[in-house]
């Protein structure tokens, strides 16, 4: 697998140290445990194991609580991290404390289109949006997806 760019380690680290929140980083090294997590699939193109977290999370990322935290692994290092967060009453689609925070601590503007706000750096997808569906767990949440380039997770062997 390759070597995972120093910028993505930045931004991710970044990232969940602001909001003191699970710690799950893009290249880590983990064995999931059944205690610990549960087996959500396996995908046939690119060989990523999803697994969810399955202990109590207590911890807060942006000022709202985790509700699911999903970790994609292949050949035992992390190449996803996905939180859910659970919207306060009052937020409106992706609330824009969340996008300021993010976005004055990477280093190029997000885009934005048709509800996602996303981008590309280097090797690296990032991705925000309010969602309530199947991936959601059918639950109304704020989605902060950060992955490897889905064509280098193809790429790669199994």
């Amino acid at each position: 697998m390759q070597k995972v760019p120093l910028i993505i380690v930045f931004v991710f680290f970044f990232l969940c140290n602001s909001a003191k929140a699970q710690k799950f980083y893009l290249g880590n090294y983990l064995t999931p445990t059944e205690n610990e997590f549960q087996l959500l699939g396996i995908s046939s193109k690119s060989n990523v194991y999803r697994y969810k977290y399955k202990k109590e999370i207590y911890d807060n990322f942006y000022n709202r609580k985790i509700g699911e935290i999903i970790v994609g692994i292949k050949n035992g290092y992390i190449v996803q991290t996905i939180y859910y967060l659970i919207p306060k009453s009052t937020d409106v689609g992706v609330p824009q404390d969340i996008i300021d925070l993010i976005q004055s601590n990477i280093p190029y503007k997000l885009g934005y289109n048709n509800g996602v706000y996303g981008m590309n750096i280097d090797n690296e997808s990032i991705s925000i949006a309010r969602l309530n569906n199947s991936i959601t767990f059918n639950k109304d949440r704020i989605m902060i997806n950060n992955s490897v380039k889905q064509s280098i997770l193809e790429k790669t062997g199994n």
